[in-house]
This record gives C-alpha cells, sequence and structure tokens, in this order.
C-alpha cells in the first residue's frame, strides 16, 4: 500500500509538472515594467490546443519597499498559442496598491520609481480566481529611468543656412535592445507655436524605424525654404510602446545674414553650451569666453565618452587674451577624434572655474 501511494504521489507531481509547463508567460520587464499599464502587455503562451476560462493574479514588488501593487484580472478566455490579454482586461481589473511611498508615487503616477523589482504573474483555472494553479512566473529587473531624450542639432531658436539640414539627439539610457526612433518635422505659420504646430500641423518629414541617435535629410524631400520657421521632435519607442519623447524644438532657415549678424551664432557663450545639451562639433568646437586676466594660453582638456579607455593627446595650443575671446579649437587634424563618437571638452576657466562641455564629433564633409 505505502509503494502505491508513493507512485500516486509520483504521478500527480509529474502531472502537475507538465501542466505548468503548458502554459508561460512573454515578459520584457525593461520595456513593459516601467508603467501599470505595462503590465497587461504580458503575453500568454498556452501550449494546451484548447480554450478554457482562466483568471490572472500579477503582483508587483520592491526589494526594500515591498509590495507596490496587485493586479486581480477579471475571468477572460485562455486561448490557445501566443496571445496578448484581452484588450478589457486593464479596465476590468482589480488593482490594489501598497502603504510604501513607491506605492504612492505609482498610484498618482502610473509609472514604477527606480528600484529591484519582482514581477510574478500567476494564472489559476476557473473564474474565481482560487481555482487550479494553472502557470507561475516571475521576472527580477532592476528598474532605472530613462534619460531624457535630448535633442542636439538643429538647436533651439537657431538659424541656420541649410536647407537639407541633418538632425541630432542624444540616445536614451540605459540603452534598449531594438529600440527605434521616430522623427517628425512640421512647418510653422506666422505666430504659431512649435507645440500647437507639432500637434495640428501636416509632418514634412515623419520618419520611423530610425535605428541611429541621427538622420540624414530624406532624399525624397523638397529642400526647406528660406524665410519659414520649422519645428521637429523625437520619439523612442519599440514596437508600439513609446519609451521617451523629447522637447519640441524650433528653428529657422536663413541664409541673408552678414558675418557680423553671425558671429553670435557661431560662437555661443561657453556658460550656456556647459549647461546640459551635447554640442556638435563639425572638425572644431567654437565657443566664446571672457577673460578678465592678463593673456594666457587656454588649460583644457578631453576625455572621449564613447570609449573611455582611449587617451587624447596632442591638442593645439589655444591662446586667450584679455577680455571676450571667440574660441576655435581645431580637431581636424587630430587622429584620436572619431566621426559619430561622443566626448567630453573641460575648460579650466581663468579665475578658477572648470566648464564641461560634451560634444559629438563630425567629420567635416569637403566642399
Amino acid at each position: 500500500m505505502a509503494q502505491v501511494k508513493l507512485w500516486l504521489t509520483v504521478v500527480m507531481v509529474f502531472c502537475c509538472s507538465i501542466l505548468h509547463a503548458q502554459v508561460s508567460f512573454v515578459f520584457i520587464p525593461e520595456i513593459q515594467g516601467r508603467t501599470v499599464d505595462g503590465l497587461f502587455m504580458v503575453r500568454t503562451v498556452n501550449m494546451n490546443t484548447q480554450r478554457s476560462t482562466a483568471t490572472l493574479t500579477i503582483s508587483v514588488t520592491e526589494r526594500v519597499s515591498g509590495k507596490i501593487v496587485q493586479v486581480q484580472s477579471a475571468p477572460f478566455d485562455l486561448l490557445p498559442g501566443n496571445n496578448p490579454l484581452p484588450p478589457s482586461m486593464a479596465r476590468n481589473a482589480s488593482v490594489l496598491y501598497g502603504n510604501a511611498r513607491e506605492s504612492a508615487v505609482t498610484r498618482q503616477s502610473g509609472y514604477f520609481m527606480e528600484g529591484d523589482y519582482d514581477y510574478c504573474f500567476q494564472l489559476f483555472e476557473g473564474k474565481s480566481g482560487a481555482g487550479t494553479l494553472l502557470a507561475e512566473q516571475c521576472f527580477q529587473y532592476y528598474l532605472k529611468p530613462f534619460s531624457p531624450l535630448l535633442l542636439i542639432r538643429p538647436g533651439d531658436m537657431e538659424t541656420l543656412c541649410d536647407k537639407r539640414p541633418a538632425f541630432f539627439w542624444q540616445p536614451i539610457l540605459p540603452a534598449v535592445p531594438g529600440v527605434l526612433y521616430r522623427l517628425a518635422l512640421v512647418e510653422l505659420k506666422a505666430n504659431q507655436h512649435k507645440t500647437e504646430g507639432m500637434n495640428v500641423n501636416l509632418p514634412l518629414i515623419n520618419q520611423r524605424n530610425i535605428g541611429t541617435p541621427m538622420l540624414f535629410f530624406p532624399a525624397v524631400n523638397k529642400d526647406l525654404e528660406e524665410g519659414k520657421r520649422y519645428a521637429w521632435q523625437v520619439t523612442a519607442y519599440k514596437g508600439v510602446t513609446m519609451l521617451s519623447q523629447s522637447e519640441i524644438w524650433e528653428f529657422t532657415c536663413i541664409c541673408t545674414l552678414n558675418e557680423k549678424d553671425s558671429l553670435p551664432d557661431a560662437f555661443r557663450n561657453i556658460e550656456d553650451l556647459a549647461k546640459g545639451n551635447f554640442y556638435l562639433a563639425e572638425g572644431r568646437v567654437m565657443f566664446a569666453m571672457n577673460n578678465p586676466y592678463a593673456a594666457t594660453n587656454l588649460t583644457y582638456s578631453v576625455l572621449p565618452i564613447s570609449n573611455p579607455q582611449e587617451k587624447i593627446k596632442k591638442l593645439r595650443k589655444v591662446k586667450l587674451t584679455h577680455g571676450l575671446n571667440y574660441v576655435v579649437i581645431d580637431l581636424r587634424d587630430n587622429a584620436s577624434f572619431v566621426d559619430g563618437h561622443y566626448y567630453q571638452l573641460q575648460v579650466n576657466v581663468p579665475g578658477g572655474n572648470t566648464k564641461a562641455l560634451r560634444f559629438l564629433y563630425k567629420s567635416p564633409v569637403e566642399q
């Protein structure tokens, strides 16, 4: 009799293991684990050939703060094969939040804060949520918020003489495999705000599936028109999920400026450039700075961001005069600089302050 009981126990465990193995989940925490709505993008993989009724429980916990949210679905049809959850799942589900501060933030914003999360999915047979456990699977991910999607060039409120400009922006971090970008460019009407124009005007460029943080002006598009204002914006996405969206920047296409008018645009103040956004250096870094002391050499260094193991040597000497200086650091003959790589320029401003300017190096196009 004891042997029979042991045999039945083994058979039951074996059958239960087969049952659990018949249903699994497809969930990408680095994409779908950032918002409560993203939890409902999980897919079920049902190896069983029969349709059945099931309920789903989703629990999200943070290693330090504990339970953040628990979702209890209404009954739904569990279909054979690889299937998304029904569209009505999010609307009909019961959502309970924990007592931690992070839970309160998630309740208000719909977003999970930075932390070490476990996303657990439990699938139960039947309509009550207390039936046989069909599948259970957990995913662990340390969630960090994406860096802002920063535009680089054309700059905001910039005036440029280029009717087919190239567009550059900073990629989102942390990097997500398979991320793609969409760029939209619209023409602004007289006195129209750039936000309104981006939302209502017909795009001149609406390019999707961009795999790198840059876009050359599409060959099929007509040249921009001199004297007109344009606005552009970039969106990062994977599949149907939007990951991040940039600000909207505006620029004007004008080619009739004289040398005196264009000088301030060519040499932006080092104080402004050091505040954040990447600078595009087409063979040279140019900026304006004030030296209230006697003439001296500029003390500066360049650190490679794309390849931190590199050492940048043989930088040109730059002399500073007393007063306002228009500084040009020529990088074109230095083999250390690689087209498309990011660098950081550190300048010791006379008086003791240090300014850091991040820039993207582009090899100049020979005319």
